[in-house]
């Protein structure tokens, strides 16, 4: 295993060791040799990597999203039923964690992880620019509309599929 292989499936080890036990305890009941221990990781690395659980799940969430964006096809193919429709693949797969994550209250980490890809794509002009993706409060909106519509998905149990939801944003937006 390469090192970059390593750090990532440690940090994804963490991850899942603090989704199992935020099954079982709020993070105020967590302590760090507790998550280390069911992590299989020392507590010398936490304490190396991160300054909070929350560390965790941002550093996670944007290596998620890192996955999502190396799998997106070229960007002659971008549209944004496209986008949406990996973006919801991504969701459905990842349902267990975000359930969790969404349990405890930590929306907000989901919204600013997908706020950051979105400013990215706009950025690199991957998402097709116009007035309404330029204004500075449109990156804010959308990424909180997303997140609230994939929360609603998976609590009502994700019964569409990732493409019916991919068009539904697309046509919401348009």
């Amino acid at each position: 295993m390469s090192p970059k292989e390593l750090k990532d499936q440690k940090l994804t080890d963490i991850f899942k060791a603090l989704m199992g036990l935020l099954k079982e305890r709020s993070f105020e009941e967590i302590s760090v040799t507790m998550l280390a221990k069911r992590a299989g990781v020392s507590r010398a690395y936490y304490y190396k990597n991160f300054s909070t659980f929350e560390d965790i799940v941002n550093k996670y969430e944007m290596l998620r999203i890192i996955t999502y964006l190396r799998q997106l096809p070229d960007a002659a193919g971008f549209t944004l039923e496209t986008l949406m429709t990996h973006y919801f693949q991504l969701v459905l797969v990842d349902r267990d964690d975000q359930l969790v994550l969404i349990s405890t209250g930590k929306e907000q980490i989901l919204i600013k992880t997908f706020h950051t890809v979105l400013v990215y794509l706009l950025r690199n002009k991957l998402i097709p620019l116009s007035e309404r993706t330029t204004d500075p409060y449109w990156g804010d909106y959308f990424s909180g509309a997303v997140i609230n519509l994939s929360i609603s998905w998976l609590k009502q149990g994700a019964t569409e599929s990732p493409q019916f939801m991919g068009r539904k944003i697309a046509t919401f937006v348009n």
